[in-house]
């Protein structure tokens, strides 16, 4: 059987394709004959990452970006799909995968941060699951939050040393000098008025010095007296000193509890009596005890008036023992 041209022609160009595809994907780093795992992970922001960049897992690549657009439900969110080639790595739950730079030029990559809590019976993540994400600040914004302060403290010395400058600058200014001068002119007035003041003050305690004697002398009268008496004032002091010892002996305690005693107990006579309770509380506090006894007083007054009318009603005086009728 012969074989055509063409049909060796076709045969190369395809065989060609084939190997362009295998070359292809094997400098890519995909499987070729084995469907890869695939897993997703959302970002605030893609920085910078393509396809085809790495899967890292401690520094060392374990699979590729695969693809990268838009969360289908949050527009706002970065849906990034990638995959990882070797079947031997088991990704525990609550492990995260980071967005980091791999170099010092800035080439991002995906780095896998493993869950080292995990228990030996731990679960795993499975193909299609979405990994929790963090993104690791770069170099360049590590080196700006570590310039920052600096500047910040540069500008700080920057702006005192320029106001140094014009400090020094308005010194030897014309205008600066003049106000120097006035000062001084001012401060050696100032020392004028002090000095007259000084004067003023000597003059004064000159004039005040008869008064400033009379009142030692008045001073030295009463240190005196207090000397010549200062027998009496300690035996005043000895009886004081007396009545606080008795005092101190005697049991004022008891004394005040008595008196406090007396004093509630006759707040408890004055309280019954206020009530209105025994006769002197009903003597007060009731009008019939009063108005009984003027009526009493008025029967005795009547009974005198009428004795004083007929005497011989009521006393009887008989010779013969006749009865008075």
């Amino acid at each position: 059987m012969k074989i055509s041209k063409e049909f060796k022609v076709g045969l190369l160009v395809l065989l060609g394709i084939l190997l362009l595809y295998t070359g292809v994907n094997f400098l890519k780093g995909n499987s070729i004959f084995e469907d890869d795992r695939k897993y997703f992970a959302v970002f605030d922001n893609s920085n910078g990452i393509a396809v085809s960049n790495e899967v890292q897992l401690n520094g060392l690549k374990i699979g590729l970006v695969k693809k990268i657009e838009h969360h289908p439900q949050d527009p706002q969110k970065i849906l990034v799909t990638f995959s990882i080639i070797n079947d031997e790595i088991l990704i525990p739950t609550q492990s995260q995968v980071g967005m980091i730079s791999s170099d010092l030029l800035g080439t991002k990559a995906l780095s896998i941060v493993l869950n080292t809590n995990a228990v030996s019976n731990a679960t795993y993540i499975e193909s299609g699951d979405t990994m929790m994400s963090f993104v690791e600040k770069d170099l360049a914004e590590q080196i700006n939050e570590e310039l920052l302060p600096l500047k910040r403290k540069t500008e700080q010395l920057i702006g005192t040393v320029e106001g140094m400058i014009v400090s020094i600058n308005s010194f030897w200014d014309t205008s600066a000098a003049y106000t120097i001068d006035e000062s001084l002119y001012e401060f050696r007035e100032g020392i004028s008025k002090f000095g007259n003041l000084a004067n003023s003050l000597s003059v004064m305690v000159n004039r005040e010095m008869e008064v400033i004697d009379k009142v030692l002398n008045n001073v030295d009268t009463i240190t005196g007296n207090l000397a010549s008496k200062s027998s009496q004032i300690n035996r005043t002091i000895d009886n004081i000193s007396a009545i606080s010892d008795t005092l101190a002996t005697t049991n004022i305690k008891a004394v005040v509890a008595a008196t406090r005693q007396t004093l509630e107990e006759l707040n408890g006579v004055l309280a019954m009596v206020n009530a209105g309770e025994g006769s002197l509380g009903a003597l007060l506090h009731t009008d019939s005890l009063h108005r009984e006894l003027i009526e009493t007083n008025q029967s005795i007054q009547d009974l005198l008036n009428d004795m004083e009318a007929n005497p011989a009603k009521y006393v009887h005086f008989s010779v013969f023992g006749r009865k008075q009728k």
